[in-house]
């Protein structure tokens, strides 16, 4: 997260400030993916209404940061190496490289990771 040093607000204290950061960049990347913004909403697990005050502009919570932000990396990393309306099927697919589990299910519980390994793998041509 973006850090904001605030002045002293003791002799020698310095209060350090956690900022969530700037969800429309991430938003608008994410959401190449997904038919619509209730889709989005439904798989990151938040109200439509969120999503809508990203599109504008506001920033993402820190509970929704983090899946916001993964979509967004798996996204760009899929996007040139998938058409665009493949990046959707890829996500909702079954994946040998994920032991036969969805990407966005892996997503779901945190494993970014194992789901950039599988991309990279399948850029490289490995099958399993």
């Amino acid at each position: 997260m973006k850090e904001r040093v605030i002045k002293p607000v003791r002799r020698g204290k310095t209060k350090v400030v956690r900022e969530p950061i700037a969800a429309p960049d991430r938003y608008r990347s994410a959401r190449r993916a997904f038919a619509s913004d209730a889709e989005l909403a439904d798989l990151i697990g938040v109200h439509r209404s969120n999503v809508v005050r990203w599109k504008q502009g506001e920033r993402a919570s820190s509970a929704h940061l983090e899946p916001l932000l993964a979509l967004d990396v798996v996204v760009s990393l899929l996007d040139g190496f998938l058409a665009p309306a493949a990046i959707r099927s890829w996500l909702y697919g079954l994946n040998a490289l994920l032991a036969d589990r969805r990407p966005l299910d892996v997503l779901k519980h945190g494993r970014l990771s194992e789901v950039v390994a599988a991309i990279e793998a399948e850029k490289q041509g490995a099958f399993a």
